[in-house]
């Protein structure tokens, strides 16, 4: 008979092969801190302590032990996205010198570098990256409940409260939408509270997971829709777009993937060709939810685009660009961002690392049986659409931390993946016991 994984262990939470292994729990203790409020920051001196930040600092020994004792055999995206946070160091350097690039991208590529290699290393088998959906399963549940909350009764929950303990304000302005309150619980504002929701709705619907540990992940990342916002609208609408075609890839004898996928591709093809925006411009057109966005975001391009002409090699780094005098100093897209500070280079090294863990998911998907490669489509399907959802916001603080940590769990569940079918192992059953 099939197995799959329904066990007691799965419904009754029982935690017990997860204390055996502190560095599971210690990836799950950082997707925690991402999830700490804003209020709960502190600076020492000029640098800005976030929980994460400090949690991602003691993690620098134990990844340098990992690197040490040789624990971690690099591959292909690994290397660029080690490029990437070199980049970003090397442009910080060269356009504002070395004590200003250290005060204004060292925390940044900290956050980056450690967070990528803390999950990276900790994530070693396809039973590993589901205790972790497991462990993660309450805070996103308690998380998403309480962004739908705040939209329902119109106020602000999290933030207020947490400025009434710590005693450092953050300020909040109220937008309705739709008649519901744009929510975003602890996080800085609810377009990034809306992404990073709905980035876990294809790890949890193809995880293989069953009981509370599925239903919570769902729900929570459902909740993204209570943030009222272009970016939890697209990452939900793609994801279940994505999980929709896996469904039918696997009862249909004549749709596959390659054939999708291959669509998609002339699609994307002939859209560049025959419109006069082309494709990254569409996109940004049809994320937005009303022409007004729509417009700025459009404007925000072409500014932005003029930018990296000027400086293609190392960028502005965080220096203010040109732009029309009436336009706000914001850039609703995390690619053009990256390479407005730190030069073509940077993004550029960033989505070939995307690209090189979902090839690999993808290819080593079709060796695994169905359960695990259900859960190894789901990680590829969420870590391409939040990729496609930052083109209508930029990213900073935890929902920034937690897109590496996502690019390293593709990597991981990927090289996982590699292992079990070069070994011709079956379903990862153990992960959670199995019924027959």
């Amino acid at each position: 008979m099939e197995a799959t994984f329904a066990n007691a262990r799965a419904r009754s939470g029982d935690a017990a092969p997860m204390m055996r292994n502190w560095r599971l729990l210690g990836a799950a203790a950082l997707f925690y801190t991402l999830l700490i409020p804003l209020p709960f920051n502190f600076t020492a001196g000029s640098l800005l302590l976030p929980p994460y930040r400090i949690f991602l600092i003691l993690a620098v020994v134990p990844i340098a032990l990992d690197f040490l004792k040789g624990r971690i055999r690099l591959c292909a995206a690994d290397v660029l996205a080690a490029l990437f946070a070199l980049w970003l160091i090397i442009s910080s350097i060269a356009t504002m010198g070395l004590d200003r690039a250290v005060q204004a991208s060292g925390a940044l590529t900290l956050d980056i570098t450690i967070a990528y290699f803390w999950i990276r290393t900790t994530i070693t088998s396809l039973k590993d990256a589901r205790l972790f959906l497991i462990l993660a399963a309450p805070g996103l549940v308690l998380t998403g409940a309480i962004v739908a909350l705040e939209s329902l009764t119109k106020t602000y929950i999290v933030l207020p409260l947490s400025s009434a303990i710590t005693g450092q304000e953050h300020a909040v302005s109220p937008t309705l939408r739709l008649g519901l309150m744009r929510a975003q619980g602890p996080f800085p504002h609810p377009i990034l509270a809306g992404i990073f929701l709905g980035s876990f709705l294809p790890l949890y619907a193809l995880s293989g997971l069953r009981g509370w540990p599925l239903w919570a992940g769902m729900l929570g990342a459902l909740c993204c829709v209570f943030t009222l916002s272009s970016g939890a609208f697209l990452v939900l609408a793609a994801g279940i777009g994505f999980i929709a075609i896996n469904w039918l890839v696997e009862r249909s004898t004549f749709v596959s993937w390659r054939l999708v996928l291959g669509a998609m591709a002339a699609v994307l093809i002939f859209m560049e060709i025959a419109s006069d925006s082309g494709v990254v411009q569409l996109i940004t057109r049809f994320a937005a939810l009303n022409n007004q966005t729509a417009f700025f975001r459009l404007l925000i391009w072409d500014e932005g685009i003029k930018t990296v002409q000027e400086f293609p090699m190392f960028g502005i780094g965080f220096n203010d660009w040109d732009r029309p005098r009436w336009m706000p100093p914001s850039v609703d897209n995390y690619w053009l961002v990256l390479a407005m500070r730190h030069g073509i280079l940077a993004p550029i090294f960033a989505l070939l690392s995307i690209f090189a863990a979902v090839f690999v998911l993808a290819k080593k998907s079709i060796s695994l049986a169905p359960i695990d490669q259900r859960m190894v489509r789901g990680v590829a399907i969420a870590l391409s659409v939040t990729s496609l959802s930052v083109f209508s916001v930029a990213l900073w603080l935890s929902p920034q931390v937690w897109f590496f940590a996502l690019l390293a769990l593709a990597v991981a569940t990927g090289q996982a993946a590699m292992g079990q079918a070069a070994m011709g192992l079956p379903a990862d059953n153990d992960a959670l016991g199995k019924v027959t």
